[in-house]
């Protein structure tokens, strides 16, 4: 599947839009009265959406992309390369980040640094499930742990890799002849599955959570053909898929799956020019979405580097202070992240991966998303 510059810049927008919701977070946590309009916080200040955001879209782009190496049977050789391809692009700089918070946190155990948090949060007994990626599963009721918080979903991304060649058979014949009747059952299984659980990031609920949204981005992507399809990627089609993110995201009060479900059309409608895609896809968002996975995975680290340079009691004393602030954190997380990507995340993938990604244009190769997916 050639890249969809629309694609990649919608996650561009989800990974930005997490960085600032926890930083609105710690702003408040820290005394500042940040409390703008329901529906402004919602649409652009709540971070736990935008990971639901991340599974669907992982979903569609590799089911879109390798449904056809998977076809009627799974080959190990292909099997492998396709698990090469996808630990080549979320691994590496997981790995970079974990190894930098372990030394950071060394650190300051030995120099007896103050924190904000304490120390005692990371728990080094973790570090063996978080570098193989199982953290999230929550295999022995230690957590999700507090090495970087988001790579919960990195974690159940993991997983999800995993299964997804078996997701591809087991669907083959209703993929095939019935893509409505799946897309329908799988949002009645979502649905059902987390009507039951607690919003949460480890265990049980984040594995539900994952697989049912990266499911629902795979029957979603089974439609690219379809009548639906082409009347969502007109302009009328368009307007009305963004509008629908728009209402679902302003009357849902907090992430659910629902956010997959109104999310769901706007895939469709990126596939193709209309208004949508090319306000989407146009260059400044293009390039937050090639950044999108060094600004999710490290915004957690790279925030608390910020606030030892310019404190939150001095943010505090008046407004000038507190913007200068927040555009300087805003400005740090994403020239870091360009840094990291182009010095980890891409000369890495690109090597583990056993091939160069095409540049030429638009037409370089996508091999999904890394989170959530990055």
């Amino acid at each position: 599947m050639a890249e969809i510059r629309s694609l990649t810049g919608l996650r561009g927008v989800a990974a930005l839009t997490v960085f600032f919701a926890h930083t609105l977070e710690t702003l408040r946590e820290q005394g500042f009265a940040l409390y703008p309009p329901v529906i402004v916080e919602r649409l652009f200040l709540s971070g736990g959406r935008q990971v639901d955001i991340f599974f669907v879209l992982s979903g569609f782009i590799l089911a879109a992309t390798y449904r056809s190496w998977f076809d009627s049977r799974i080959e190990p050789a292909a099997y492998w390369k396709f698990l090469q391809r996808r630990f080549a692009r979320i691994y590496p700089l997981h790995a970079a980040i974990l190894i930098g918070t372990i030394a950071l946190v060394a650190g300051a155990k030995l120099t007896q640094a103050p924190t904000r948090f304490g120390l005692d949060r990371f728990e080094f007994s973790t570090l063996p499930q978080h570098f193989l990626l199982i953290h999230a599963w929550n295999l022995f009721g230690e957590g999700e742990g507090q090495w970087n918080p988001p790579s919960w979903s990195i974690s159940v991304e993991a997983l999800a890799y995993l299964l997804f060649p078996l997701m591809l058979i087991a669907s083959r014949g209703w993929r095939e002849h019935r893509p409505w009747l799946l897309l329908g059952l799988t949002v009645l299984a979502g649905a059902a599955i987390n009507s039951q659980m607690h919003w949460g990031i480890y265990g049980i609920a984040a594995l539900g959570r994952g697989l049912t949204e990266f499911a629902l981005g795979c029957a979603v992507a089974n439609l690219v053909d379809s009548r639906a399809a082409h009347w969502l990627q007109s302009t009328a089609g368009s307007l009305v898929a963004a509008a629908v993110v728009v209402i679902g995201f302003a009357l849902t009060p907090d992430t659910s799956f629902v956010i997959g479900l109104v999310t769901a059309p706007l895939l469709l409608t990126l596939l193709a020019a209309n208004p949508v895609s090319r306000a989407i896809g146009s260059p400044v968002v293009y390039f937050l979405g090639e950044i999108s996975y060094s600004v999710y995975l490290g915004h957690f680290i790279l925030s608390s580097m910020f606030y030892r340079l310019i404190s939150v009691a001095w943010m505090k004393l008046n407004w000038w202070h507190a913007a200068i602030g927040i555009v300087g954190i805003t400005v740090f997380v994403l020239a870091i992240s360009t840094l990291t990507y182009y010095t980890i995340e891409r000369p890495a993938r690109d090597y583990l991966s056993g091939r160069r990604r095409k540049r030429s244009g638009g037409n370089s190769v996508t091999a999904g998303v890394g989170t959530s997916s990055g």
